[in-house]
């Protein structure tokens, strides 16, 4: 008896069934933008703050020297001051130095204080440094400038007015910077997310 042969079968496919392929795996984003973003975020919130801050500081610094300042209208009248304390003599701008004479509470209650000049501007009128000196003995002093306008009152604060522009600096040039970044770092994560979607 003969027995038929079965029919052929088709051989399995190495790659799988038919229709069948490798599953496609999400793309990744990445963690570039997200760090530009918080970075940014960071940087541009620490400089305004440490800008506004430093700038505040350093602008009630010089005015409170400017504040302490008494303006001698006639040339003369006396002015109280403690030990320690530095006394430096202002002219109007563009006028002579005058020649003051000054009393204290004693004959040592004066010394030459440290060669440093400053200039400030009181009520419009630009005064410009031409002495100082250094209080030894605290009381008052009797000035007498021959009938030249002067003001006296402790050295406007450089420092003060550096730490306010510096702080203005750092508010500007550290926000640009951060927002900067945080705007590259949103930019990024929008292009990623549409070439995800794509």
């Amino acid at each position: 008896m003969t027995v038929p042969n079965p029919a052929p079968q088709p051989g399995a496919s190495p790659y799988g069934p038919a229709g069948s392929g490798p599953v496609p795996t999400p793309k990744k984003t990445g963690k570039a933008p997200v760090i530009l973003i918080v970075l940014g975020g960071v940087i541009l919130a620490v400089s305004v703050i440490a800008g506004i801050v430093i700038t505040v500081i350093g602008i009630s610094s010089a005015a409170g020297g400017i504040s302490d300042i008494e303006v001698l209208d006639s040339g003369s009248g006396t002015v109280t001051a403690e030990e320690g304390d530095l006394l430096q003599f202002y002219a109007k701008a563009g006028t002579p130095m005058p020649s003051c004479q000054v009393v204290g509470p004693s004959d040592g209650a004066l010394s030459d204080g440290p060669n440093r000049t400053s200039s400030t501007t009181i009520d419009g009128t630009q005064w410009e440094s031409f002495d100082i000196a250094e209080v030894k003995e605290s009381g008052e002093f009797e000035i007498d400038c021959g009938g030249t306008p002067v003001a006296v009152g402790p050295p406007v604060s450089i420092g003060g007015i550096f730490g306010a522009v510096g702080g203005v600096l750092l508010g500007v040039g550290g926000g640009f910077v951060g927002f900067v970044l945080l705007a590259i770092g949103v930019i990024l994560l929008i292009m990623r997310r549409r070439a995800a979607r794509a």
